[in-house]
């Protein structure tokens, strides 16, 4: 006789419904396609999304089968359909958004993803490592603590040891070494969020979240035993990893007419960087190179050029191939037209036409004394601003320095300029990157440099002995200041170096040590640093499908394309975009073209962005405040979005950051981990 379990017989029934259900209509949408998954309460584009839990098993009563198949823990489906069996809740679910779906699920192996926030880390460097709770209370009652510096820090040594007990409040610790979300994806996915506002006067959010590892297991959830074993598991990576550490060095040079003096002594430099990493042996851990640019040679042919790459990281490791190809390096002949240069194609190229794949330690120098044309400049060819720009580098996990130099001849640009490329070279660990050369004085500029690729050298020689960087010593704090030396640009360029290093190192150890998030169900946390507020230790990112990215860029355009139409009378932009936004509209009638008030209600940017925690300016704009703006500050707004819209495209065609959690079924769902800072 053969014996069913009581999933086994639910399945033959659930086997029987769909079948049922299929006959009576349905079977033609399976079949062609036009079935789509559930949609949000509420939502008219958004689906149903479910994550599944450790111990889930799938099942494809179609196909008669009793047995379910594992699935991978926290694997994300589409919903398709919900069904209530012999008081058993059953969920049909699909890799893809779009059939054939894959089987069915209980839906208490299931947790509901409202939205498609996740959350990723914050380089470790500089901080404390974040704790993963039980429960909110516990964290909590933690943070409303008059000793929470000092619990905190007896609850991080008692987990990083990892004896302890039962009742411990603690569940998992985060890696000593950084997980970069864009080199290892992982899931943090945000399954509730509050602001809290504590008896000290304070606010903070809690997160409720869960780590997706896509592991197997076996159980429904994480025993107490297993989540202190992964406590114990998280100790420090093995510092001895450390001595494969590599530094790239690329400097992006403004070779118009008055850089002569600085493109010489830029090369003098390196030429004993060169000499000091061959006396110690470290040639093959260290390259350079080399990047010039101009302006837009339409404009100005005798130019030559816009950008040119002399020397790429392979060659810059050999020190005559560097210096030979550094002489090709001259000051142009002719002027270009105004002040201003194409400074941000030439940090571009440095990101995105070299490879940093062989190097932890990733710089790019830019050394100008003009300020760089912005993104609707049109002799600009990015056509981005410094804050897209810096997202691409961050992205590449690179740092970007800025030596300005204040030369009498750029006085009147040098306001705007600091301000470029102070947002130009903002760093997460170690803050501003920017460094003025007052009056452009060359020796100041020599001294600056050469302070920053001794620190650079120094790391090297020290990794090679297995040693990370000491932020303890000589200043390293985050204020980037030593108490006695609280004036000192040069100490400042050196600390900053400091940080960046370290951070760096912590990246590179996470890859090559396989560091990962740690294996949980859920837990609590805070998104700051407990001793230090005004630290993130997490970052909230949206997980933007193609579609969605592309749905969101034409959006943009449109916006961007009523403005140009609206360019002689203002009044009408808000005209021009309800009638563009009724005419994109896949359902017509969701738009109230002449009762729409603001952005926000003409349905152009898609649902996923209504309920996301942060501020949109552009979904904030109504009528009556784009007509109180002046011509510049519509014309910024609309610079703006135009910047943005260059950015989306860059990640469009990132195709290596593309994740596909349908297993490539349909390519417009892959996903890109976006931050929120990134969005309009």
């Amino acid at each position: 006789m053969v014996r069913f379990g009581r999933i086994g017989l639910l399945v033959i029934i659930l086997a029987a419904t769909v079948s049922l259900f299929l006959s009576t209509g349905r079977r033609a949408f399976a079949e062609t396609g036009a079935r789509a998954p559930l949609l949000m309460e509420g939502k008219k584009t958004l689906h149903q999304r479910a994550l599944a839990r450790p111990g889930a098993q799938l099942f494809r009563p179609t196909e008669g089968h009793a047995r379910g198949e594992p699935v991978d823990a926290f694997t994300i489906f589409y919903v398709y359909d919900r069904r209530n069996i012999e008081n058993i809740d059953w969920v049909e679910v699909g890799l893809a958004s779009q059939p054939p779906t894959d089987g069915w699920i209980p839906a208490e192996m299931l947790i509901d993803w409202k939205q498609t926030l996740t959350v990723a880390f914050t380089n470790p460097s500089g901080r404390k490592r974040l704790l993963f709770f039980k429960d909110r209370d516990g964290l909590i009652d933690l943070l409303e603590s008059e000793t929470l510096f000092k619990q905190s820090r007896a609850l991080r040594e008692i987990a990083l040891a990892g004896q302890v007990a039962e009742e411990f409040p603690i569940v998992s610790i985060e890696p000593s070494v950084h997980v970069d979300i864009r080199d290892q994806f992982y899931l943090l996915p945000i399954m509730s969020a509050e602001e809290v506002f504590l008896s000290s006067g304070f606010t903070t959010r809690v997160l409720e979240i869960a780590s997706v590892t896509r592991e197997q297991r076996g159980e429904d959830r994480l025993s107490d035993a297993e989540r202190h074993k992964e406590l114990a598991r998280a100790a420090d990576a093995d510092k001895k990893s450390i001595q494969g550490f590599r530094n790239a060095i690329v400097f992006v040079i403004d070779s118009t007419a008055s850089m002569g003096p600085y493109i010489d002594r830029t090369r003098a430099i390196v030429r004993a960087v060169y000499k000091a990493v061959e006396e110690k042996g470290l040639t093959d851990q260290v390259s350079f190179g080399l990047v010039a640019y101009r302006d837009n040679i339409d404009d100005v042919p005798d130019l030559e050029y816009v950008t040119r790459i002399f020397v790429d990281l392979q060659a810059g490791t050999d020190a005559a191939q560097f210096l030979a190809a550094s002489e090709s390096v001259t000051p142009a002949s002719v002027s270009s037209r105004g002040f201003i240069e194409d400074a941000y194609t030439g940090v571009k190229t440095a990101i995105t036409k070299f490879d940093w794949s062989a190097f932890g330690g990733r710089y790019v120098v830019l050394i100008t004394d003009a300020g760089a044309r912005t993104g609707t400049d049109q002799l600009g060819k990015t056509r981005m601003d410094a804050a897209q720009v810096r997202l691409l580098a961050l992205d590449k996990n690179i740092a970007l320095y800025s030596l300005h130099l204040l030369t009498e001849e750029g006085r009147a640009n040098h306001r705007p300029a600091a301000l470029q490329y102070s947002e130009l070279s903002d760093h997460p660990n170690a803050g501003s990157l920017y460094f003025p050369i007052e009056a452009g004085a060359v020796e100041d500029f020599s001294s600056r440099l050469q302070i920053m690729t001794d620190a650079l050298s120094d790391q090297i020689a020290q990794a090679n002995e297995g040693r990370l960087i000491d932020l303890d010593a000589a200043g390293g704090g985050k204020d980037g200041q030593d108490a006695g030396a609280a004036d000192s640009e040069s100490q400042r360029i050196a600390n900053a170096t400091r940080r960046v290093g370290h951070a760096m190192q912590l990246a590179y150890l996470g890859t090559k040590t396989g560091g990962r998030a740690p294996t949980l169900f859920k837990a609590w946390v805070i998104d700051r640093d407990f001793e230090n507020v005004d630290t993130a230790s997490l970052e909230v990112r949206v997980l933007l499908t193609k579609n969605q990215l592309s749905d969101l860029q034409q959006a943009l355009k449109l916006i961007v394309e009523s403005a140009k139409l609206a360019e002689v009378s203002p009044e009408d932009f808000f005209s021009q975009l309800k009638s563009a936004a009724a005419a994109m509209s896949r359902t017509p009638d969701a738009v109230a073209a002449q009762d729409a008030a603001a952005i926000a209600e003409l349905n152009l940017l898609g649902e996923y962005i209504d309920d996301l925690p942060y501020k949109s300016k552009v979904m904030n704009v109504d009528e009556d405040l784009w007509l109180s703006w002046n011509a510049g500050e519509q014309q910024a707004f609309i610079e703006e979005i135009e910047a943005k819209l260059n950015l989306y495209q860059n990640y469009h065609n990132d195709v290596d950051r593309w994740i596909a959690l349908d297993q490539g079924r349909i390519p417009g769902d892959a996903v890109y981990p976006l931050p929120l800072d990134a969005l309009p």
